[in-house]
């Protein structure tokens, strides 16, 4: 609660938020009594925390708080710092964390739940302040901290590499932090209306934190900026997930070693080995929302420059090549059967199947295409619709030029792409071929009334003619029989097209 002191004394403020212990001999004082606000424990398996506030909706003046504190958070927390620095932090490794790093970590969830008790929300932005190489430097993390507000989820720093010799790696009270107490709580003194009041605010903020990007704010929540995203780090969601990755290669191979235990079974393992495909899951994601991503920069007439713009050409264009190598090529790293053969049953290929295939269906979601379009319709220099059906059908259908064999998770990965563009030129009655909102537009469009449709007949076109070339001269037996069943599969659907 007091590493907030620091934000309020920037605001003008000594001692003004102060944690003592609740006075058990006291029967005078009340949990529900609003001069009190409290952290309360419940004895639950429930993995989370919560900082909810109570206030007066006529000021927005907060009232009270009562911060729930769940028990079994602190299993969240220890599996989140395994999973991200266990490969930098030996004192990551064992299934039980001494009582000083459990306390660190403790301190991190609290901090961030004060804060909104507070009345700060999250600023998932505030990660992208940070240079990824900067994630790197123990100097530089020292005075600024991974991340300049704790209010993100940036979490642990899952960027540093083990020769980097890094041991700032937790979320603490941050630039953004102090900034937005002063904003928030710091006095205005001798005006007469909150016109007034706003136009110093706003003053504060031009001359403070305009210039500054470590203090801005950019959304809680924006299903098109990636810049704005949960669980990340650093400025190029594509380099921090190389480097990410690169941990999580180190962590998998010693999951049965770190969680031995005489007389114990594989569960932990099994935890581990869990915790480090979600962690490998959240990078793909990570990178996928740069794919028609748009920036959105808030801003006031005081200040120049647009609020909307397509993200840059060659940040898209390497998060559809780091996706073509992590993940449509099969990352053989998480099938290490020294692992998975004590732990599961299935040696990995529908896992991996289903994740090729939520993300084929995000990057093909009409919304993401939709913008594709939109920011090439006035700017023919961005990432466009035809770049990017051309980028993701020369990596995942490479196999037709080079005549190479596709392997079990190739050939999923290709079923799966098909169907998603056969889906694509499906007339709306039977697709309910319409697009999210995106922008602040509530407009739909169906995909039959624009180049959606056109670039995927074309690319099954394309398809279908390689396959009839190389089919014939196919050597192995079971390749055959795939490229046989996609040459159907494409058939049927352009001759549905065709009644």
């Amino acid at each position: 609660m007091e590493d907030w002191q620091t934000a309020f004394e920037q605001a003008g403020w000594k001692n003004a938020i102060l944690a003592r212990e609740w006075p058990e001999a006291d029967t005078t004082m009340s949990l529900e009594d609003a001069r009190f606000s409290v952290i309360r424990y419940f004895a639950s398996d429930i993995q989370n925390a919560c900082g909810p506030n109570v206030h007066d909706p006529r000021s927005g003046e907060i009232l009270e708080s009562h911060i729930g504190w769940y028990h079994d958070v602190m299993r969240l927390v220890k599996n989140w710092y395994t999973t991200q620095v266990g490969a930098v932090d030996a004192r990551a490794r064992p299934n039980t964390f001494d009582d000083n790093l459990m306390g660190e970590l403790i301190r991190f969830v609290a901090a961030h739940e004060v804060g909104h008790t507070l009345g700060l929300r999250h600023n998932f932005g505030a990660s992208h302040a940070t240079p990824v190489e900067k994630l790197r430097d123990q100097a530089w993390l020292s005075e600024n901290g991974h991340t300049s507000s704790i209010m993100d989820y940036a979490r642990f720093n899952y960027v540093a590499q083990p020769e980097d010799g890094v041991t700032d790696l937790i979320g603490r009270i941050g630039a953004y932090d102090r900034w937005a107490i002063e904003w928030n709580y710091k006095p205005i003194y001798n005006t007469n209306s909150q016109e007034e009041d706003r136009k110093i605010l706003n003053k504060w903020y031009l001359d403070k934190a305009a210039g500054n990007r470590a203090l801005h704010f950019l959304t809680e929540q924006s299903t098109f900026d990636p810049r704005a995203q949960s669980e990340d780090l650093g400025n190029d969601a594509i380099l921090a997930s190389e480097y990410g990755i690169k941990n999580l290669q180190r962590i998998l191979p010693n999951a049965i070693e770190w969680t031995r235990e005489e007389a114990k079974d594989y569960t932990r393992a099994e935890e581990v080995y869990d915790n480090v495909f979600g962690q490998f899951r959240r990078y793909i994601g990570h990178v996928t929302k740069w794919v028609g991503g748009i920036f959105d920069t808030p801003k006031t007439f005081d200040q120049s420059g647009v609020i909307f713009e397509p993200a840059p050409k060659d940040m898209q264009k390497r998060a559809v090549s780091f996706l073509q190598t992590n993940l449509f090529q099969p990352p053989m790293w998480l099938m290490d059967q020294e692992i998975t053969n004590k732990i599961k049953a299935e040696n990995g290929v529908k896992q991996l199947a289903d994740l090729q295939q939520s993300t084929i269906n995000s990057l093909y979601s009409t919304d993401r295409l939709q913008r594709l379009i939109d920011a090439s319709a006035l700017n023919p220099e961005t990432y466009s619709l035809e770049e990017f059906f051309n980028d993701m059908h020369n990596g995942i259908w490479s196999e037709l030029k080079t005549g190479s064999i596709p392997s079990v998770y190739r050939r999923n990965l290709q079923k799966i792409h098909l169907e998603k563009i056969i889906a694509l030129i499906e007339t709306a009655a039977s697709s309910n071929g319409t697009i999210g909102t995106y922008f602040r537009s509530t407009s739909s469009v169906d995909p039959v009334l624009t180049d959606i449709r056109s670039l995927s007949m074309g690319m099954l076109k394309e398809v279908h003619a390689d396959l009839k070339k190389l089919i014939k001269r196919t050597p192995d037996r079971l390749t055959k029989f795939h490229y046989q069943d996609c040459l159907k599969r494409i058939e049927k659907a352009l001759e549905m097209e065709d009644e």
